[in-house]
């Protein structure tokens, strides 16, 4: 899948409720993430918000993790750096969140794994999504899952996917958008023992008002390591 199709695709991949519960059963004891984002305004039908991800078997991965595609030449249009992993919410299709996996190490070609294990649907006029994702979804097999030591994290909301080498967009992402030193920021969150890592304990990372438009402007984010 290519980023042209983006919008168009999310827009018609499964049907379901409003919720996806993980079923139990036996099998290897692994992680789950909670993933929180909160914007000024309301998350707006029509407007792109993703959570990009990429776990890895080392505890302080030294490789770029995800960043934001600000200018062109777009690429995919919404991310760049390294991710393999990205969660998208659409108020327009149901369910409202999709899991995907990147193809390629360019991230130009992408593939439907399914829903998070766990999500919240937002309301009208809703301002948080929040959803919760096992290790063993974003993993080869369970047994990979297990090797996973922590995982890089960038919440990126955006009024367009562009593509080509021209045109805008309105965007925002983990940093303070108004400083180019602060543009490729991201989070390594560790997976070893349960905890809460939010914008607070990364001293503010994300700061209110980097982008005029409310609806896309993140002020708060927090992403939550369970055991299972």
């Amino acid at each position: 899948m290519r980023a042209a199709a983006l919008a168009a695709v999310l827009a018609l991949v499964l049907a379901g409720g409003c919720a996806k519960f993980p079923s139990t059963g036996g099998g290897p004891k692994t992680k789950r993430l909670v993933f929180k984002m909160t914007v000024a305004g309301t998350l707006r039908p029509g407007y792109v918000y993703i959570v990009a991800l990429r776990p890895s078997v080392d505890l302080n991965p030294t490789t770029q993790g995800p960043i934001p595609v600000i200018a062109p030449p777009w690429g995919n249009g919404f991310v760049a750096g390294n991710a393999t992993y990205f969660v998208q919410w659409d108020a327009l299709q149901s369910p409202q969140y999709n899991l995907f996996a990147f193809r390629d190490a360019q991230l130009n070609e992408w593939f439907l794994l399914g829903a998070p294990v766990n999500f919240v649907d937002v309301p009208v006029n809703g301002r948080t999504l929040q959803f919760e994702v096992d290790l063993t979804q974003i993993a080869p097999t369970p047994a990979d899952a297990l090797l996973y030591k922590s995982i890089q994290v960038n919440f990126l909301t955006m009024d367009r996917v562009p593509q080509g080498s021209g045109g805008s967009k309105s965007w925002d992402a983990l940093g303070n958008g108004a400083l180019p030193s602060e543009i490729n920021s991201y989070v390594s969150i560790p997976l070893q023992n349960a905890g809460v890592y939010d914008n607070t304990r990364f001293f503010d990372l994300e700061p209110s008002g980097d982008n005029p438009d409310p609806d896309l402007d993140i002020v708060d984010w927090s992403i939550e390591v369970r055991n299972n």
